[in-house]
Order: structure tokens, then sequence, then C-alpha cells
């Protein structure tokens, strides 16, 4: 902008109600220096041209489609606030009134510049008014009480009639603001935490969001947050009592008006498709060397979906997405309510990953193809295992270029040092799209102890055969990566999901040490301490242990009900596996599975006794627990999880045990029996295995009744 509002200047021209006649107003091309705009305008290159060269005077109000009245009302309710120096002097209600005026007036402006036919902008159809909802203080519809937002923006077309909608959903905000009458540190802080509660909400309910942005307004200093999946950033406080700082704000709301729609956070690879009722989304295929896929290779391929199983319900991360989708395009619109009858399922996430796609040897695309590959022409044992369809880097067009979307390009333009941050080789993510065939539900959908078990040993015996065969190590054993698959027949299969932690073993010989994957409660000790065991699958096989005692305690047929849970929890020892510090929850596994005594009477003897299989359960928790932590075919110093000492190593070699293994640098003598059973892990895991089979065969005398009757 040229000449801003600064009702305090001098100004030698009349003013007619609080307006200087002559202010002139320009939307810049290029975002000021400050890091404000940048993150808004990222790529600024992409906005519309010509556009910095436009002018508006509040003199022309007819020739510009600009009421001049109404551009006085909103000057007089948003004055105050710009002239705010310290601590805003009245509430924080009436701090949103003098702050959507504010943002309105930028509105009216930006229209009434695209609108005049005076002055062409190339992209127009692309440009929108980013403005506020007139309710302030209100609780979103697809929300409950506890989360009302201050002030929420929306978008419209720049064209249509400007009304202020009375409120906004969720799924329709692009962004949020915060608001504090003060401006210390204890004010922004707070004013941060409840923006970032709210902007998580925003990544729940927009399916198609990749970054966000939202503000705070401490008194007269606003900033700029942005959102990614690996960080979030803010800008440098815009002081609306300045010049420079209504300059940099009223910039940026101009540059989120006219910058590309991926600059906003949003995929554009994922429409709504309001005259079907449905969503549209492209899905990549990375395929340069599979002949069955000859007709896809290197296109993108789209499908349909109503259906959405899987949220980004967390402000960092993945941004995991799971919907339920088909490639065959309606015909019509759908009712009110309908659901697309889907065929497969797809996954969208930010995972790590390596910058140059053909360097990456962690993608889970090529792992699953890796899979595919292995059991699509040799499967005698009828592994049940995922199968892909297409999958690959989600890329989208900016302006005439093609831009993979990786941290790389979502935090483009924010700040320099985050950017070379997120785009190292440690933090940076790419986004990943894959069509899966088989169709699957959560772990907490099991009604009988039966299906649970039929479930875990389907998951298990994919696993073995996964690892055997392709040399693939899962590493991520949990209750989110199992699925449930009914079968016409009405029996239950296991599928075992989500390679993003999985690693070659073939490839990588050294194998991971001291990184940490998998999910509470599920982690194995070792990924809990960070050691420097290397990983095998054994710590998959003890990740299925602790999810078979979490769910043999909680019990089926709940559907995993909080309340029921937190009861049924209360007072137990296995409450400490996901309760408490990275610590606690370390000593507590440690402490329960110390020895075989202590497990039972710790873990399974507490199993929910009201279940007519907890017995059978118990019998195969204690059988998995021996084949892995006192396997018999091993000497009692591969037992347990506690450090043993051996004086010498010739005192070991004379009690025929294993030599010594340090658990640190320091050559202390103490040797890890998890060290020592990482040795023997291909032993282990076919004990393990036979385990596994044993009880589904004696599974024909289980009990069928569920505890909890459907």
């Amino acid at each position: 902008m040229e000449r801003l509002l600064n009702p305090k200047s001098p100004n030698k021209d009349k003013a007619d109600g609080g307006i200087a006649t002559r202010t002139r107003c320009r939307i810049a091309n290029t975002p000021t220096s400050g890091a404000a705009t940048k993150l808004a305008a990222s790529g600024s290159t992409s906005l519309a041209q010509g556009v910095s060269n436009l002018t508006i005077s509040t003199e022309e109000p007819t020739q510009l489609g600009i009421n001049d009245a109404q551009l006085a009302t909103d000057f007089g309710k948003f004055k105050k606030w710009t002239q705010t120096k310290g601590d805003y002097d009245g509430s924080e209600k009436a701090m949103y009134d003098h702050i959507r005026p504010f943002i309105t007036y930028v509105a009216r402006h930006v229209k009434a510049r695209l609108g005049s036919s005076s002055d062409p902008v190339d992209g127009k159809n692309e440009c929108r008014l980013i403005h506020p909802v007139k309710i302030t203080d209100y609780k979103p519809e697809d929300l409950d009480d506890s989360t009302r937002i201050e002030i929420g923006l929306i978008d419209s077309k720049y064209n249509a009639d400007f009304e202020l909608n009375d409120r906004a959903s969720y799924y329709e905000l692009r962004a949020i603001l915060e608001v504090k009458v003060g401006k210390g540190k204890d004010d922004i802080v707070k004013a941060f935490a409840q923006l970032y509660a709210y902007t998580r909400q925003m990544f729940a309910e927009q399916h198609n969001l990749r970054s966000a942005l939202g503000f705070t307004a401490c008194a007269g200093d606003v900033r700029l947050c942005h959102f990614g999946p690996s960080k979030a950033v803010s800008s440098k406080p815009m002081d609306v009592a300045t010049r420079e700082g209504r300059r940099a704000f009223i910039e940026l709301l101009a540059n989120m008006s006219l910058c590309d729609e991926s600059q906003l956070g949003r995929d554009p690879t994922m429409r709504y498709l309001s005259e079907l009722r449905c969503w549209q989304i492209d899905c990549p295929d990375d395929d340069d060397d599979d002949d069955d896929n000859d007709s896809r290779r290197g296109e993108v391929a789209q499908y349909y979906f109503t259906n959405v199983i899987c949220i980004a319900d967390r402000l960092f991360g993945r941004h995991t997405r799971c919907f339920l989708a088909t490639e065959s395009r309606p015909t019509k619109q759908l009712e009110e309510g309908q659901s697309l009858e889907a065929t497969v399922v797809i996954k969208d996430a930010f995972a790590f990953a390596k910058p140059i796609a053909s360097e990456d040897d962690r993608d889970e695309v090529k792992t699953l193809k890796k899979i595919r590959e292995a059991f699509y022409d040799n499967n005698p044992d009828d592994i049940f295992y995922p199968k892909i369809v297409v999958g690959g880097r989600v890329k989208f067009k900016r302006g005439s270029q093609l831009v993979e979307d990786t941290t790389s390009t979502i935090y483009e333009g924010v700040n320099s040092k985050l950017l070379a941050i997120v785009s190292s080789d440690s933090l940076f993510r790419a986004h990943r799209r894959i069509v899966m065939k088989s169709i699957g539900e959560p772990l907490r959908t099991i009604k009988t102890a039966k299906e649970f078990v039929a479930v875990i040993c389907n998951a298990m015996q994919c696993h073995y055969a996964i690892v055997d065969k392709c040399k693939i190590l899962h590493r991520d054993i949990s209750n989110n990566n199992i699925l449930v698959v009914r079968m016409e027949d009405g029996t239950v299969r296991g599928l075992l999901i989500d390679f993003d932690c999985a690693i070659d073993i073939s490839r990588d010989k050294k194998d991971v040490r001291g990184e940490m994957t998998g999910t509470f409660p599920f982690m194995s000790l070792n990924n809990l301490t960070c050691s420097n065991v290397k990983r095998t699958s054994l710590d998959d096989w003890e990740s299925v242990l602790y999810l078979l005692c979490w769910y043999a305690t909680i019990g089926f047929g709940t559907g995993e009900d909080r309340s029921e849970v937190q009861a049924r929890l209360k007072g137990l020892d296995i409450a400490r596996w996901r309760n408490g510090t990275l610590i606690t929850i370390t000593n507590a596994k440690r402490a329960h599975l110390r020895n075989l005594d202590n497990f039972e009477t710790d873990i399974v003897d507490r199993f929910d006794q009201r279940d007519t299989n907890s017995e059978h359960l118990g019998v195969f928790a204690l059988d998995l627990y021996k084949a892995l932590f006192a396997n018999g075919k091993l000497e009692k110093v591969y037992y347990g999880t506690k450090e043993k000492k051996i004086d010498s190593v010739l005192e070991a070699r004379s009690s025929n045990q294993p030599r010594p293994t340090p658990i640190g640098d320091d050559n202390s003598g103490l040797i890890n029996p998890f060290a020592l059973r990482a040795e023997k892990w291909e032993q282990i895991s076919k004990d393990l295995l036979d385990v596994i089979n044993e009880t589904k065969m004696e599974m024909s005398d289980w009990k069928d009744t569920p505890k909890h009757p459907q």
C-alpha cells in the first residue's frame, strides 16, 4: 500500500467522516521485507500480474463500486484499535468489534480493485476476498462448546455480493484470529496456545489442508502464524499503531486474496464437487517398471469419495488421512447423507522421506510394491498381505510449474533458516498418496476374543512372511496398524498396514540403532530407551505381546469406549504402559516383563475375567512371553529384561555362555539380554510363529459369545 490509514498523521486534505479523502491504496505484488507477509505469500511471483499498479481512491466510490458511507463506518469502528500503543483500553469483546471492521475494510478495497473493468488482472478468476464472519466469539457448528473461536476468517469469490456470513464451520475457515487485550509475554503465550488448539481442529475438519495460517492480536500487535507438518513459526509483531505495521498487515491480507490457492495451505489435487456431493482426488503413480500398470505409468488416476475413516487429528506429524473411495465417477448428485460404494482405501500422509525420490529407500510406495511383487504370483500359504494399486508423491500445478508437495514447498518463503531445517535429510517430508485394494475396520471394532486372536495371527503370519521373503521390517506394530477385514463368508482376517517406518534389512546392514519408532503403549523397550541394540523383528513381536495384553485387559466389544476403558484400567499395573513419562513407562514395562512370575502376576492375572476366553488369552500371552523372553532353547542369560553381570570373558566361556555385550560404551561387562536375543532373532521369530499357528489351531475349542453383544 502506498499510503495507509494513519488517523494521527498530519494530512493536508480535508477529512470526511474520519477518512482522508485522498487516501490511495495499492495492493503490492511483492510482500514487504517483514517475515509476516512472506508467510502468506510465499513464492509471490505467482500473484496476479499487474495488480501492483492498480489504485483506489475514496473519491471514486461510484466508479469502483465502493460504498463511501460503509467505508466511513468501518473506519470509525477500527480507529480506536489502530491507536493502541500499550495494552488495549477495553475488553476482548470490544476488540473483536474493532479488528473485524479493519479486515473488512481491506476486503472492500480488494473487491473494488479486482472488480474494476479498467484495470484487467491476469488470473483474476482465481482471486478471492479474505474477510471475517459476522459473529465473534462463537461455536463452530462442527465442534462442541469448549472451543469457541473469537474471529474466524473465510474467503468468498471476489465478484460475489459482499455480505458477511453469520458464522462459519471449521471446514470453511481460512484462518482464526485469537485476541488478547494485553501484549505481555503471558498474553502472547496464551494466545498462541489457544490458536494451536483451534488450528489443530482445522486440520481435522479440512481434508485438503496441507498447512494452515492463523493470527494473534495482542493489543495492537498482530502476528501471523504458519502451521506445517513439521513446525509452527510466527512472524514478528505488526504494530497497527504505526504506519509500517498497518502496511504490513494490510499487504498481507491483500496477498492472501491474490496468491495461489496452494499458498494458503489448500491441496489443489483434492476438490469437493458440490454438483455431485462428493470429493475428487488425484492419485499419482510413480510406477516406472511395473508391467501390470503400463497404462497408468507416470499418470494420475482420479478417485471419488464421501467417507473419511481417518482424520489428521494432530497439529504436527504425518497428517495421515484415509478415505474409502471408488474409481467410478457418480453419474448424478448423491442424496443428502448418501455414501459412495467404496472399492479401495486411499492413504494420504506427509511421511519422512529423502529429498530425491529415487534415493528414498524408505518409501512406503516402494515397500508395498516390493511386497506385491513377492506375493502376487507366489503365495502358497495364502498370506493376507496389503495390496497396493497405485501410489506416489503428490504433485500439483502452481502457475505453469509442476510442484512436488513436500516440506520444502510448504515452508518456501516462510523463513530461510527454517526452510533449510525442514529440507534436510532428517526432517524432510514428502506428501505421499497410496491406493490400496483391501478395505478394513479399526481393531477396536473387534467383537470377541476369537476374532481378535484370528486377526493378530493373520497379521503376524504376514509380518513373518514379509521379513522372510522381502527382508522388510515393519517397526510400528500398534492398534492403528492392524485392520480387521470381514470376509463374505463371515470370517475375519487381519491386515498389516502402514509401512512408513519400515526398513529393508537386507540393504541397511547396520539396522537402525537409537531411532525411536512405534506407538505408546505398544512400543518395545529397545525403542522406548533408544538403545544401541540393533532393531529386529523381535521388537515387533514384543509390540504384539503388549497389544494382546492391552485388549485382553480392556475387553472386546466395547469399541474402546473411553469412559469404560478408563474405569477398567483404574488401579491396574498395565495402565502404567500408557500414563506417565517416557522413563516411568519404560520402568513399568521392564519390571512387568523381568521374569515370567512378574508378567503373570502383574499383567496376565488382571485380564478381564468376564470374558469366557480370558484363560485362553492368558495362555496365549504366556506362550508368547516364554518364546520371546524366556525361550527354553536358549541359555538363561538370554532371559528377561534386566542386564546381567559376568566378571570376565573367560568366565563366560567357561560357563558356556555368550561373550558379554556391553550396554553402552563403558565396557562395563554388563550383558544385555536384548542384544543377545537380537543375534538369535531368526530362531526366536520362528518359535513365535509356531505359537501363533498353534493358537489358531486351538481356537476351535474357544467360546464364540462376545462379552458385550452388539
